[in-house]
């Protein structure tokens, strides 16, 4: 191979590699109280309860209330980047 084609292999691996990931989770400034509680509530870890049977204690004390299923299924399209 010459150099020139392992430079352009090179390069077309990085370019395939970065992927659609743009934003960097920033784990040192999370962002304030309120971004952090609309991220919670957006990305919901913990178990879903219409899905099985109910875990007792799987949920904290803040989350005990999930979003009912039609607003889970609409926050995208109801968010600001889905607005026109």
């Amino acid at each position: 191979m010459s150099v020139r084609s392992i430079h352009l292999l090179c390069a077309l691996s990085l370019v395939a590699s970065t992927g659609c990931g743009r934003e960097r989770p920033n784990i040192m400034h999370p962002g304030d109280l309120q971004s952090q509680r609309f991220n919670a509530i957006a990305h919901d870890p913990y178990t879903d309860q219409d899905a099985g049977p109910e875990v007792v204690g799987g949920r904290p004390r803040e989350f005990q209330k999930p979003l009912a299923e039609p607003v889970r299924n609409r926050w995208l399209m109801d968010s600001f980047w889905s607005k026109r």
